[in-house]
């Protein structure tokens, strides 16, 4: 599987024109803000569920595919490890103040994994991108509530006000993207087929979720100071960081250690998305400057349209070494 310039460009354009529509019904009160806020819990809370586990469902039963997936995740693992090294190495160039710093890696870090690589991965690779994707994002989130907590601790004051920072052993595995994953592992490794009207109505959902959540992107980078935001510098050298350096470090990697083609190519994708929305939804929780957060996600999420094609490009003149 061969994942070309053109055939990125194509894939980031659909996602632009929806994100651009979210974007013109925010501007026209069309999506206000508390609505906004009602179809991001509607996502969260039930159609990514949904989604995560038709992709695993989706998919046949085969061994190889089962080890195909825990190699994903597996390798997914060490991919944030990488980006965990990473980040933490390239957040010094934040000098302005420790809080930045923290939330520069913290950004660095993650990745928008499924709502903005899903979509992506369908079109790159069909349903078994969507399969890999789900496993994926089940180191996603194994990450974000350990190490990820780690991160945002090391950036609040143990004496600030506000909720406290702490690692929960049972949200690690038990949470709204990992646990749809493993009722649809079990149901792939089982091999249980859904009534027909079942699956009807979970694709349904599925197809929901992406156009939701492409629209409240836009109406919410509508009401992002976006002149200030594209006027600092600071954010550039982020975005250089996150959306092009980051993943040109994990494909180099993954190549030299000799990986097969299709998942040096998956892999950089995933390193190439903007940076994840519970950034700015952490940020906001525990007081740690919510609005340098939101200009993070913001940022990167507008440039990642013209970035990703780029990536798969290098990524692409990378193999070739």
């Amino acid at each position: 599987m061969t994942v070309s310039f053109a055939v990125a460009a194509k894939a980031v354009i659909s996602l632009l024109i929806l994100m651009m529509i979210g974007f013109y019904s925010a501007k026209t009160g069309i999506i206000d803000e508390p609505m906004s806020k009602k179809l991001s819990k509607l996502t969260v809370n039930v159609a990514q569920p949904f989604m995560l586990f038709n992709a695993l469902v989706n998919v046949e039963y085969s061994r190889d595919n089962l080890t195909a997936g825990l190699s994903i995740l597996g390798i997914a693992m060490l991919s944030h490890a990488i980006l965990a090294l990473f980040a933490f190495l390239s957040a010094h160039y934040v000098r302005r103040d420790k809080v930045e710093r923290i939330l520069t890696e913290y950004s660095l870090t993650f990745v928008n994994a499924g709502f903005m690589g899903f979509p992506l991965l369908q079109t790159m690779f069909g349903d078994i991108g969507l399969f890999w994707g789900a496993f994926y994002v089940v180191a996603f989130n194994l990450s974000v509530w350990s190490y990820g907590m780690i991160v945002l601790s090391r950036g609040r004051d143990r004496d600030a006000p506000g909720e406290k920072i702490r690692i929960n052993p049972l949200k690690m595995v038990l949470n709204h993207g990992t646990t749809p994953c493993l009722v649809g592992f079990l149901f792939f490794v089982l091999q249980i087929d859904l009534p027909a009207p079942v699956s009807a109505a979970v694709g349904y959902m599925n197809n929901i979720c992406t156009p939701i959540v492409l629209l409240v992107i836009g109406a919410n980078l509508s009401r992002l100071p976006l002149k200030k935001i594209f006027c600092d510098a600071q954010l550039y050298i982020f975005s250089c960081l996150r959306l092009l350096a980051a993943p040109c470090v994990i494909a180099l990697i993954y190549h030299l250690c000799g990986m097969s083609d299709d998942y040096v190519i998956f892999f950089t994708i995933m390193a190439s998305l903007p940076t994840a929305a519970v950034t700015a939804m952490f940020a906001e929780i525990y007081d740690m400057r919510p609005d340098y957060a939101s200009k993070t996600v913001g940022m990167s999420t507008a440039l990642s349209m013209f970035t990703i094609p780029v990536a798969v490009l290098l990524c692409n003149l990378i193999l070739k070494l």
